[in-house]
């Protein structure tokens, strides 16, 4: 078919357009990855972004981004990276004590070029109204039968060591760093438990570093019975699924 010659610089012009106005796309040491940002607002100097886990619904594109890694011993080497949950966990299985980690990375991170100024950065997880990987919930809140076994805290803390979600296992987990970990708080209830946190400081530290390793989440006393739990990024509850919200200057 053949392309009438009015035509050709209108659409020379369009994808022009098109291009010069996907700056970020253009930039990005991977380009695909971009479509990891969910919104994206400017205001004066500031960029705004906000970023979601894999192949969230609402993007349409990207990779899984995340897993969790058990210490119970014939679970060491195995990969668990298809979860709907996202927690972390001490507890016994038949019996056998197992400790659970989360591992999560926002692959739109990696579009901030280094040596960026981070001004926010806010990280939101949801509650669950239930879950069939704990079935118990989060095991600390008022009347909890596991209130004995201590509170629940955890720390998210930035990854330092290279992974894979879909090879990551309890014996081959990166390395993490407590330097500006944050704390999540022990939840107050069984079930719809949310919490909305300021990782300012861990996003910087990763922007800074060159390397987007991502996230853990892991228990602050590693003891059982202890467990903390939110929405996956495959859970059913698109809304809920975590959330970064990251404003950075340009």
């Amino acid at each position: 078919m053949k392309i009438s010659h009015l035509f050709l610089p209108l659409i020379v012009s369009s994808i022009f357009t098109m291009t010069s106005c996907r700056k970020d796309l253009a930039t990005a040491t991977n380009p695909q990855q971009n479509t990891q940002a969910l919104k994206t607002e400017i205001n004066g100097g500031s960029k705004t972004i906000t970023l979601g886990i894999g192949d969230d619904l609402q993007r349409g594109a990207g990779t899984q981004d995340d897993a969790v890694v058990y210490n119970k011993p014939d679970w060491v080497n195995v990969n668990f990276s298809s979860s709907t949950d996202f927690l972390a966990s001490s507890w016994t299985y038949q019996g056998v004590p197992g400790t659970g980690r989360q591992f999560f990375r926002f692959n739109g991170l990696s579009t901030i070029p280094a040596g960026t100024t981070i001004t926010s950065a806010i990280l939101t997880l949801t509650g669950v109204t239930s879950s069939l990987a704990a079935p118990q919930g989060n095991s600390y809140y008022p009347g909890s039968p596991y209130n004995s076994s201590g509170t629940n805290p955890a720390w998210i803390k930035r990854v330092t060591g290279s992974w894979t979600a879909s090879t990551i296992t309890w014996n081959n987990q990166p390395t993490t760093t407590t330097t500006n970990a944050v704390t999540v708080p022990a939840s107050t209830s069984q079930w719809n438990y949310s919490v909305t946190l300021n990782v300012t400081a861990l996003v910087q530290d990763l922007i800074n570093s060159g390397q987007n390793n991502g996230f853990s989440m892991q228990l602050q006393t590693e003891a059982y019975y202890r467990c903390v739990i939110f929405t996956g990024p495959r859970h059913t509850n698109v809304s809920g699924r975590p959330k970064l919200v990251v404003t950075y200057e340009i």
